[in-house]
């Protein structure tokens, strides 16, 4: 069952979009700063890290907003796509073969970050592999959205 369309909730929700992109905007604009005017390679390494992903999210935020707008216009045809649930045996199969993919990544990456426990201070890899872990429980949040449309 669908809920009504609640056009209040929509314009608050959209006014929340944009604001927080906004705010987005100011924090891109920090981190080039920090990428461009730093003279250590690392800062700029891992600058660019956050930038990229800061940008990525200003991007998806300018995509929501377009996807609210075109529930209060009735339009639905813009920003983010919307799936259609629908039984696809192919897909959920494919689904889980991934999550399990990412779940023996996720093994090995932990081995490599008990390995890196002795790295230098200095030393950036054992974040990277952390990081590289937050980012396998993001593709397996992905996929179990994906597999709840799928079967």
């Amino acid at each position: 069952m669908t809920p009504e369309p609640d056009h209040e909730a929509d314009i608050r929700i959209l006014e929340l979009i944009r604001t927080h992109d906004a705010r987005e905007s100011a924090v891109l604009a920090a981190y080039q700063r920090l990428v461009d005017e730093s003279v250590d390679e690392g800062i700029r390494y891992l600058g660019r890290l956050i930038l990229d992903d800061e940008q990525r999210h200003h991007q998806i935020l300018g995509q929501m907003a377009e996807r609210v707008g075109s529930w209060i216009r009735g339009d639905n045809d813009a920003g983010t796509p919307a799936l259609t649930p629908r039984v696809n045996r192919e897909l959920l199969d494919e689904t889980r073969r991934l999550i399990a993919l990412e779940r023996a990544d996720a093994k090995e990456l932990r081995r490599v970050q008990k390995e890196l426990r002795y790295a230098p201070a200095t030393s950036m890899l054992p974040l990277l592999v952390k990081l590289m872990l937050h980012d396998n429980a993001k593709h397996i949040e992905i996929l179990q959205f994906i597999r709840t449309y799928a079967g």
